[in-house]
């Protein structure tokens, strides 16, 4: 319903807001070189980068076709991997440890939204278990 829908984007945005603060604002700093630093910059920007893609992708997408084109022809699901990246990357940027530690209680969520995408797309659609077969994550 719109109501359950709007109550998950307003969770999920408080979510990622004290994600977000929290990393700025971690307790323990790790004390890495520059360049892990920027390394985890760049982890950031490519997994924000490959979650932009899949919106722009999915906006345009009609909702009873399967996405299998763009970056859906090589990553079947990249907003999810994004959010990945981006979770690891983001906290070594920011050199935020209890944040980077966070991602043991936020990795496994993510596997699960996307196990249980996977579960009602195959029952959706037909072709899920080829296209599966010719792309990654």
């Amino acid at each position: 319903s719109k109501k359950f829908i709007t109550i998950i984007f307003v969770t999920m945005f408080f979510l990622w807001f004290s994600w977000f603060w929290m990393s700025f604002n971690d307790p323990y700093r790790m004390n890495l070189p520059s360049w892990a630093s920027y390394t985890g910059l760049a982890f950031f920007i490519i997994g924000f980068g490959l979650f932009i893609l899949s919106h722009v992708k999915m906006r345009g997408q009609e909702t009873d076709k399967l996405a299998t084109s763009g970056i859906y022809s090589k990553i079947r699901h990249p907003m999810y991997l994004g959010f990945i990246i981006w979770i690891i990357g983001f906290p070594i940027f920011t050199k935020a440890a209890f944040t980077l530690a966070s991602a043991i209680i936020w990795i496994p969520q993510i596997l699960y939204w996307r196990i249980s995408e996977e579960r009602e797309l195959g029952k959706k659609y037909t072709e899920y278990q080829e296209y599966k077969k010719r792309t990654w994550f």
